[in-house]
């Protein structure tokens, strides 16, 4: 049990205004011998409510009290003046002075004020941890989307390291390296080839990231011509193998910057690297 819980929880307030059920009547009484805190909070919102109580007393209006005196002295001699004790003075009707009523109107309102005030207050601090517990429910479910969102992510990319893996490792693919050209020295590709499904994986050792309306296209180079194998992406897939086109035969690979999308034939001045297939 949470002292600080039951204190803001409102069960305090209900108990002092003689409104709390039987089962929250317990629980504050044991909270309260558990936890000297929590007694102290109950019997400082008692004496709070005896001042406000104290504070709209009302005292007796001097007139009121004349007049009701006044009205029991004569009936108390017109039964002494009675001729027989089967008859009864006749009863007398006290009307309330006008002031008197007022204020005790005001006194009834006061007190069904202060009991809308608890019993707002009370709900207020039930809506209030009502709302923290849901607050933390969603941000406890977002936090596991995103977890479950990075699991699935990591388990992609593992499927797709593994993939290449297993493409570098077959004795059937052929490595071709793409060093730079003289234009731009330090830049680097490879492709591997598989000859017998003449499928083609490129791997980015060292490009630029090109511009937003720029991109890589590679080329096959096949009896003298260029041969579009698609362009690719950089940023994170750099580090994997990325499957490009299929191509039955070729004598080199290229790789140039192009328009985003790519083109029709390469532009030659923007050629980053080129590499001749052995054998």
């Amino acid at each position: 049990m949470d002292p600080q819980h039951v204190i803001s929880s409102g069960i305090i307030e209900l108990y002092t205004a003689g409104i709390a059920s039987e089962k929250e009547i317990k629980e504050l009484e044991a909270a309260m011998a558990q936890f000297p805190e929590v007694a102290a909070e109950v019997a400082a919102y008692q004496r709070a409510m005896e001042a406000y109580v104290q504070m709209q007393s009302l005292t007796p209006d001097p007139q009121a009290k004349s007049f009701i005196f006044s009205n029991l002295n004569n009936q108390t001699i017109m039964q002494e003046n009675t001729l027989t004790p089967d008859h009864y003075a006749p009863i007398v009707s006290i009307e309330r002075p006008k002031g008197a009523r007022w204020k005790w109107i005001a006194s009834v309102a006061a007190v069904l004020l202060l009991f809308s005030l608890v019993m707002n207050y009370v709900f207020f601090n039930r809506y209030k941890i009502f709302k923290e517990y849901k607050d933390k429910y969603e941000s406890l479910l977002l936090s596991q989307n995103s977890i479950l969102s990075k699991s699935n992510l990591y388990k992609a990319r593992l499927e797709q390291m593994q993939e290449s893996m297993n493409v570098i490792q077959d004795p059937k693919v052929l490595k071709v390296t793409m060093p730079g050209t003289k234009a731009f020295p330090t830049a680097l590709a490879t492709v591997f080839w598989n000859r017998e499904s003449q499928q083609v994986y490129l791997k980015v050792n060292n490009l630029p990231e090109p511009a937003a309306d720029k991109q890589y296209q590679l080329w096959a180079i096949v009896d003298g011509k260029p041969v579009d194998m698609g362009v690719f992406e950089m940023g994170d897939t750099v580090n994997l193998l990325q499957k490009m086109k299929i191509t039955g035969k070729a004598q080199m690979f290229a790789v140039t910057l192009e328009k985003k999308g790519g083109a029709a034939s390469p532009t030659m001045e923007q050629m980053y690297v080129a590499g001749k297939i052995p054998g």
